[in-house]
């Protein structure tokens, strides 16, 4: 995807700042933007309420019919004026999703209603992570995204080791919030309990425990 993605991502974050939709950048898209060695495959956006997925389908470039009247798979629907949002999921984690492609970029938003995770403090589902956005900049424009602390949570587990490492190497770990990282490693584990920890983030997890002794 290239560099093309920080172009999109500007558009983006103009139209939902400009119009007041509460959004969070998670994932590949957030990690990159700090300046980790990586090329994201998509940039995905959580969105605080469900109705904004809607509404951001006013604002964003959303075309009146999508160019296949009928997709062959799920992957292939993109968000119309017809049709803004799909809705999938159950009573355990409801999903409100959009997808839009905007310069030949793919970005999706969802808003997940997930009640037995409210009150943990892990990306993409639980409200919590909101409370601790960081504010990361985009071609001039303020992206609010979800704290790298809660990212690195997510890496571990999903064995993602080599992003990891590169996340580490991009961001000041003088500025980590390791309290908040060891809260978001903990909450993981409640879904993901044989998640191991990396030894590098091992070592920063204990040295801060020393200092705070």
């Amino acid at each position: 995807m290239g560099a093309l993605w920080t172009t999109t991502l500007a558009t983006v974050a103009e139209q939902l700042n400009r119009n007041h939709i509460e959004w969070m950048l998670l994932g590949s898209a957030a990690t990159a933007l700090r300046g980790a060695a990586i090329v994201p495959g998509d940039i995905d956006i959580a969105v605080l309420a469900a109705e904004d997925v809607t509404r951001a389908a006013t604002v964003l470039p959303t075309p009146d019919a999508p160019e296949l009247a009928e997709p062959d798979e799920p992957s292939a629907w993109i968000s119309t004026a017809a049709e803004p949002t799909l809705q999938f999921g159950d009573a355990g984690e409801r999903w409100t999703f959009g997808r839009w492609i905007i310069d030949g970029v793919k970005v999706e938003l969802a808003h997940i209603d997930a009640p037995a995770v409210a009150g943990l403090m892990i990306e993409t589902r639980a409200p919590l992570a909101w409370q601790e956005r960081e504010t990361l900049h985009c071609h001039g424009h303020p992206v609010p995204s979800v704290p790298v602390e809660v990212q690195l949570a997510t890496m571990i587990a999903r064995q993602q080791d080599a992003r990891i490492t590169a996340t580490i190497a991009a961001i000041d770990r003088t500025r980590l919030n390791v309290p908040l990282l060891r809260r978001a490693i903990s909450d993981k584990q409640s879904e993901v309990p044989a998640m191991t920890v990396p030894e590098s983030l091992q070592r920063l997890l204990a040295q801060d425990q020393i200092a705070t002794d």
